[in-house]
């Protein structure tokens, strides 16, 4: 549902088009966009579109401004000009998710409030283990790639403290999660717009995602409350089919409550020792919490053991671990958990094989 109705005026004709194919495309569900390039048509548009925003070239500024002043935003090329110094401006040739973002800010930053009308029931997947190097991060992935490719929009959420976005996707985007941390923290309004402005959509895959934290420690400023805020306003956006959260392996008040909000909860182990201790302390760790708060049991019986890496050779085959899985992802020596995750779906047939097993829950 457009919300925001742009007009955009400039004297070329092809940078308009373009600019306003682009907005439609992305961002059809904030913006309205119209375009005009014929100066003696400015006024019977303006009529016609009765815009909220109107984006304009120097050239037309004096033009527009003795009928049409209430939001008008100057679109420079970056040339000085001083009558128009004091007046708010985008530069034009900049990453158009960047211009997005400028205008949407403008509208918000008066007082408007942007809503949206939920159209989709989006479900939550929490990936996590209580160990490191047990491919957490591969299965998530793999996981948000095949069900992308399947057709449902898919947005990917990590809230690790090391985050390792930036080796599977790459955006020229200035807004990170650090930023939506900011935002939700001041309970920001208008926080739903924002997400849709200042996430990335990987062309690849086209999953939806945020850039890593500027700094690493800002992941640690998350309280419960800010987590909550950032998945349902996700939700609230009614563009998502799945959110596939890929968290920290530390167990706090920020697990447990992306356990609850969670519809399910694949937790990733491998057969090494260390794991396998690991896993069982965190096991006898959910039924001691389940004992002793009713609210735990809400999420205890969400959670899929999902084990990794796994050999021919492996004694998990043989441990009580084995029979409790939902799925054995098979070991692969020839693959790295790289952006091969994005680009063949997975990886090596087996494991891909394997990841469909898990994703197919998410399908129906």
């Amino acid at each position: 549902m457009a919300l925001i109705k742009l007009l955009i005026l400039d004297d070329d004709d092809e940078y308009s088009f373009n600019l306003c194919n682009y907005l439609t495309h992305n961002y059809s569900d904030t913006l309205l966009v119209n375009y005009c390039s014929n100066a003696y048509k400015i006024e019977e548009w303006i009529k016609k579109v009765d815009p909220d925003i109107v984006l304009i070239c120097e050239k037309y500024y004096n033009q527009v401004y003795n009928y049409f002043n209430k939001n008008l935003i100057v679109l420079t090329s970056g040339t000085n000009n001083v009558g128009l110094s004091n007046v708010s401006s985008i530069y034009k040739y900049k990453d158009a998710n960047q211009i997005a973002g400028d205008i949407i800010n403008s509208f918000t930053k008066v007082g408007n409030i942007i809503t949206q009308t939920k159209e989709k029931t989006t479900k939550t997947v929490a990936v996590y283990s209580a160990s490191g190097n047990v491919g957490k991060t591969s299965v998530a992935l793999g996981i948000s790639t095949i069900c992308s490719y399947s057709g449902l929009s898919v947005f990917y959420l990590n809230l690790e403290q090391f985050q390792s976005t930036s080796i599977f996707f790459s955006s020229n985007i200035e807004y990170s999660i650090s930023d939506i941390i900011y935002y939700a923290k001041e309970r920001d309004k208008n926080l739903i717009s924002k997400i849709s402005t200042m996430s990335c959509k990987d062309t690849t895959s086209n999953i939806h995602y945020f850039k890593e934290a500027n700094n690493a420690f800002e992941i640690n400023e998350l309280l419960p409350q800010d987590i909550k805020i950032i998945i349902d306003t996700i939700k609230e956006c009614g563009q998502y089919d799945l959110i596939v959260i890929d968290m920290d392996s530390q167990l706090n008040e920020n697990t447990i409550r992306i356990f609850e909000m969670a519809d399910e909860i694949l937790y990733i182990f491998t057969d090494e020792e260390i794991c396998l201790h690991k896993t069982k302390i965190f096991m006898d760790s959910i039924n001691i919490l389940s004992d002793l708060s009713d609210q735990n049991t809400f999420f205890a019986h969400k959670i899929q053991y999902v084990a990794n890496k796994v050999s021919k050779q492996a004694l998990l085959t043989q441990t009580y671990y084995n029979k409790v899985s939902l799925c054995n992802i098979p070991y692969d020596t020839n693959f790295l958990s790289s952006r091969s995750i994005i680009k063949s779906i997975g990886g090596p047939e087996l494991i891909n094989n394997a990841l469909k097993e898990i994703a197919k829950r998410y399908l129906t």
